[in-house]
């Protein structure tokens, strides 16, 4: 059972004073169904079932933590970890609304901020989880404010509602984006980022500190890679939704880095030695996801049982390439955002069409899984852009729409799923 709200409208723009009350939250049920019948499956590999568990202890533990005396911060979960954890902070990913939210929090970004029904569900589900958890939570949010407008409009909103919001200017690359232009803005936002630290901390960063971070980034990445190479020719030791619990984690660490890092490394000795685990169709089909990391975990199951294996994956998490060495530790993580030397690439999706083809290649991929959400403007614009061009190359694809919030996937996205696996064999 859960605390969550009833609003009704009071005709001013936002809803009167919300009178608490106590539901059932099902669709979290859903959820941690799919997540531990794939620790279940998983019982054979005492690293996934440690991955899953600080998994799902993340948020929690990050919110003691600050109940504790220490800091945490809701943050983007990508670039974050080596300037929070040099901060003293513990990063918990905004994107882990979305494994958290339910249909409550929907209603309350449609009924108490008065969002359409339209809104990307990112936007809504982030919104309406923070209201309806303001009291027991982490109140400090650091954002971009170049991801999207819907968001800036969220993060006004929810900053009159208990929380604090440290907003960082940054820019869009355009696709013609020169490298003495692309330099400038590198140097801008790595001051954005010293001035964030000051605006947190009262102080300065250790430059050193960070530099350490990026160290440890670096050698974590490694271990990623690592791990996706072995994997190739045992697809199936780590199924897909593990596979992206796995690089979730490698942008944030789930609040513990040594545990992450010692997790890793147990599931490299595993795989060197593991047994190969056979597909229900008897042969796997390589497959790449691109876009964002559904939260209807049961596409990814739905893949797994239909003879695909998702080896190749192109999303948020930037791991095909170590972050970039320049003059300052800061610049560094500015670039990495950025895309100069094979980061994030922040901006037009002509940037990640090279990246994107990289890794099909490397990973033999045979079709491609477009997601986004539902709702999202820009995300269904780069997935035009982006599957005109593997059209064009002859690799086949499959545009998907899911909900950020938490629950069940329908029954046609499923069907839509199975069928593209099965044209694939």
């Amino acid at each position: 059972m859960s605390v969550t709200t009833e609003v009704k409208p009071n005709g001013l723009g936002k809803s009167a004073n919300p009178e608490p009350i106590i539901k059932t939250r099902q669709e979290l049920k859903n959820q941690l169904d799919y997540v531990n019948s794939s620790k279940k499956e998983h019982s054979y590999s005492p690293a996934v079932v440690k991955l899953y568990d600080l998994a799902m202890t993340y948020v929690e533990d990050a919110e003691k933590h600050a109940k504790n005396g220490g800091r945490s911060a809701w943050v983007m979960g990508l670039w974050d970890a080596p300037l929070m954890y040099a901060l003293d902070i513990v990063p918990i990913s905004m994107t882990e609304l979305g494994r958290l939210g339910s249909n409550d929090a929907m209603s309350i970004a449609e009924d108490f901020f008065q969002l359409p029904k339209e809104t990307c569900s990112m936007v809504a589900a982030v919104l309406g989880e923070w209201y309806l958890r303001r009291n027991n939570t982490v109140t400090d949010l650091v954002v971009f404010n170049s991801l999207c407008e819907p968001l800036n409009l969220a993060w006004e909103l929810i900053g009159v509602e208990g929380y604090k919001v440290y907003r960082i200017e940054t820019v869009n690359r355009p696709h013609d984006n020169d490298p003495e232009r692309l330099a400038e803005h590198i140097s801008f936002l790595a001051d954005e980022l010293a001035d964030l630290a000051i605006r947190l901390t009262g102080k300065p960063v250790d430059m050193d500190r960070v530099a350490h971070e990026i160290k440890r980034a670096n050698r974590i990445l490694g271990k990623v890679r690592q791990i996706f190479e072995l994997r190739k020719s045992n697809p199936l030791y780590i199924k897909s939704l593990a596979t992206m619990f796995l690089l979730m984690g490698s942008g944030h660490y789930f609040g513990k880095p040594e545990q992450y890092e010692a997790t890793l490394d147990l599931l490299i000795s595993e795989l060197k030695v593991a047994d190969f685990i056979i597909s229900p169709r008897g042969k796997i089909i390589p497959l790449a996801w691109v876009g964002g990391r559904g939260q209807e975990f049961g596409v990814y199951k739905t893949v797994d049982d239909c003879g695909g294996a998702i080896l190749a994956w192109s999303t948020p998490n930037s791991w095909t390439h170590d972050w970039p060495e320049a003059k300052t530790p800061l610049e560094s993580i500015a670039s990495h955002i950025l895309g100069g030397t094979g980061g994030h690439v922040v901006g037009s999706p002509v940037h990640r069409l090279k990246p994107i083809e990289r890794v099909i290649k490397e990973y033999g991929a045979k079709g491609i899984l477009f997601y986004s959400y539902v709702g999202c403007s820009f995300a269904g614009i780069h997935h035009e852009v982006q599957r005109d061009y593997f059209h064009k190359l002859g690799i086949r694809s499959i545009s998907l729409e899911g909900s950020f919030q938490v629950g069940p996937p329908s029954g046609q996205l499923l069907t839509r799923v199975r069928a593209f696996v099965e044209m694939l064999t």
